[in-house]
């Protein structure tokens, strides 16, 4: 089924009421996604659906190559609270004509939080996936929307006992709380390139296992603040002074900030690129000696990696990582004193990682999610 649409408290219960002149139920399962990062982690889930997966990626842009995409990719530019209201009503009127057996949102973006709400408002039973991640900072606008979604949630896939103990403590205990692990494992070894394959990538930008540091920088909090973006680039420069050449991976929003705080001039030795293919990104992931990152799905693939990560960032939703993996850093911080004394002891700290388990799961994360998809669907029907 395809559909292209303009753009344009009740508590969680097994069995949510039915909305008075609703539309029938046309059976399927709607997973509403936003971002790539997204697109690549739910794939596994998709696959487990199988035929009774709709895709539905809220916006006006080209459909998504996943099987039976709904919408085109995004919500546009604009204000948050512009998109979240265009993907609310375009999601409101899909239901409304075609209402699917179960939603499921994944994260925290804002289509995710549009999605939840839209499958509140009709009383549509809802799984949150990766439910109960909190940074415990609720000036980030992705924290407000993972909070709201799983109010609203009746299945929440929490990722690790950390996460549920995060739900029972807000008082969500009592729902359908299940441990599930992410898709990332999954999602990794699925598009992972093999070992040659993944060398000629590393020939191509002329880079040698372990002798490197990969950067992404995504996140409002440093590509906004230029003083905060231009004092990472200096400090990545630092880096890549000491003999350890850096790449940096850019959308065009990030670019243009990087422009902005005219940072390209002051950090010559930056490999300031346009942003890589996922399975490019991840043969560059796999033997870089260092990962610097502010991104949430990165810092779970360098745990499926085995590769040490800086996350530079305030505060993180997925402590985990910090365990075994990674550290905080703050823009301002001495990011590069910190990256060298770990690249220093590169061999020694690969060694433990490659001994230490992913907190984020076993590789069987989607069928478990799957499971709770389709015991959801049963108990509404």
């Amino acid at each position: 089924m395809t559909a292209i649409l303009p753009q344009t408290d009740r508590p969680a219960t097994r069995r949510p009421p039915l909305i008075a002149g609703a539309a029938p139920r046309s059976g399927g399962v709607a997973l509403i996604l936003a971002t790539r990062p997204e697109i690549f982690k739910l794939a596994p889930v998709l696959c487990r659906l199988g035929r009774r997966a709709r895709v539905v990626r809220p916006g006006n842009h080209s459909p998504s190559a996943l099987p039976n995409p709904e919408f085109g990719g995004g919500t546009g530019t604009g204000s948050r609270s512009f998109r979240v209201a265009g993907a609310l009503e375009q999601l409101t009127r899909l239901f409304a004509a075609d209402r699917p057996e179960v939603v499921l949102v994944h994260g925290a973006t804002d289509t995710a939080l549009a999605g939840a709400l839209a499958a509140h408002s009709h009383g549509i039973p809802l799984v949150h996936v990766e439910a109960g991640l909190r940074s415990h900072d609720l000036a980030l606008p992705e924290e407000r929307n993972r909070v709201l979604a799983d109010r609203v949630s009746d299945v929440l896939c929490a990722p690790t006992p950390v996460e549920v103990g995060n739900l029972e403590a807000e008082g969500l205990g009592g729902r359908d709380v299940r441990l599930t692990g992410t898709t990332t494992a999954e999602a990794v070894h699925h598009r992972l390139m093999p070992g040659p394959d993944r060398i000629n990538v590393l020939r191509k930008w002329g880079l040698q296992p372990d002798g490197y540091v990969l950067a992404t920088l995504d996140r409002p909090e440093n590509t906004d603040d230029e003083e905060a973006l231009f004092a990472i680039a200096n400090q990545l420069s630092g880096i890549a002074d000491a003999g350890y050449p850096v790449v940096l991976p850019v959308d065009p929003r990030t670019r243009a900030a990087v422009i902005r705080a005219g940072v390209l001039a002051s950090a010559m030795n930056l490999r300031v690129v346009n942003r890589l293919w996922h399975s490019e990104f991840l043969a560059l992931a796999k033997h870089a000696a260092l990962l610097v990152s502010d991104s949430g799905s990165v810092q779970e693939e360098a745990t499926v990696l085995k590769r040490p990560i800086l996350v530079v960032r305030r505060s993180t939703e997925r402590p985990e990582v910090l365990r075994d993996f990674g550290k905080l850093v703050r823009p301002h911080d001495d990011i590069a004193g910190i990256a060298l004394n770990w690249l220093t002891d590169g061999v020694e700290c690969r060694a433990r990682l490659a001994d230490t388990p992913s907190p984020f799961g076993d590789g069987r994360s989607s069928e478990r999610i799957a499971d709770a998809v389709h015991h959801l669907s049963l108990l509404n029907r």
